[in-house]
């Protein structure tokens, strides 16, 4: 064998031990995808996925990353994101019980107005009473389950004070207990994705929104509000933030393990937190904008309160019918009594 028929075989030689060295590496780092539906901006990017992937990529020195697909970039649609990481589009999925709320039938229970002042003593209870819930995640692996402060209701064309200016308004509903609530109310419940909601306003297609104080901020409700009532009685959202099982089952127990660490209540508890970071930061954008802030007095509160009791009691009896579940029991354990 020549001197150049050798070179080139350790050349060769080389070359394939570099490119052997740089497939196992990248074989060794494993990315996954995390879908959501809001703009990078977005206080759930910012507040939970985000902290999450940096974290995440620092316990397991870069063997483990996220990468954030945010604004729809997996898929249109808010509505389909439980059917995204349940069939394998995302490998992670943000989303909210109450636009598939035939598969959470217990967990919007969760929504009950009246039931908490703050977004955290909600989270705190669905994490207290998981048992209860845990049944409706079983096709996934469940990293994170929070939830908002207690919804504002903004408004175009008049202020809400009493149970009265209700009447007739068409008004977007976050889920189907305040729907259910709205009505009751004598008004008018829509229900509509959070990103339609500005040009439904603008339009008049809607009258106001029930929405989390934050979605001040998040949808520029500011621009098209004239009226901000913050403490009408309202329920909270909440949210979810699920992992595809054949996604998990794939990880090594180490990298695993390392995600129990980051997520569950820990997680939540911090998505709760941005979320009433944010809300305040919203409500505060209303004021400097010159939407007027009602807070209903005492009386009001009572009226909303006696106008809504029976509907919420029809509910509570039709969802553990259709569950096959004790809902007032839910319910009650929700409440912590």
């Amino acid at each position: 064998m020549g001197y150049f028929d050798r070179s080139k075989r350790i050349l060769l030689a080389m070359a394939t031990a570099v490119a052997f060295s740089v497939t196992a590496g990248h074989a060794m780092a494993d990315e996954l995808k995390a879908a959501h539906f809001m703009p990078p901006m977005h206080p759930m990017d910012r507040g939970v996925m985000t902290p999450l992937a940096e974290e995440l990529e620092a316990a397991t020195d870069g063997e483990l990353t996220i990468r954030i697909y945010p604004s729809g970039e997996l898929g249109k649609g808010p509505v389909q994101q439980y059917k995204r990481v349940v069939t394998g589009v995302a490998d992670i999925a943000f989303g909210i019980p109450a636009y598939t709320a035939t598969q959470f039938p217990k967990t919007v229970m969760i929504h009950m107005p009246g039931l908490f002042d703050s977004g955290e003593a909600a989270t705190n209870a669905l994490w207290d009473n998981l048992d209860a819930i845990s049944d409706e995640y079983g096709e996934t692996k469940l990293l994170g389950l929070w939830a908002n402060n207690p919804s504002v209701l903004i408004s175009a064309g008049k202020p809400v004070r009493t149970l009265a200016d209700v009447k007739g308004m068409k008004i977007r509903t976050p889920n189907p207990v305040m729907a259910e609530v709205v009505e009751a109310w004598g008004g008018i419940p829509v229900s509509m994705p959070t990103p339609e909601i500005y040009n439904a306003m603008n339009t008049g297609v809607i009258d106001a929104v029930i929405i989390g104080p934050s979605g001040i901020r998040s949808y520029k409700l500011n621009e098209i509000g004239s009226y901000a009532t913050i403490n009408i009685p309202s329920a909270v959202d909440s949210f979810y933030l699920l992992m595809n099982k054949q996604s998990w089952d794939g990880l090594s127990d180490e990298h695993k393990a390392k995600i129990d660490e980051l997520t569950g209540r820990k997680l939540s508890l911090r998505g709760a937190r941005a979320f009433y970071d944010a809300g305040q930061a919203g409500i505060q954008l209303a004021r400097d904008s010159d939407v007027e802030i009602i807070e209903i007095d005492a009386a009001a509160d009572a009226e909303f309160r006696e106008a809504m009791a029976g509907a919420l009691d029809a509910l509570i009896e039709k969802t553990s019918q259709e569950t096959g579940t004790n809902a007032r029991e839910i319910i009650t354990g929700f409440a912590g009594q």
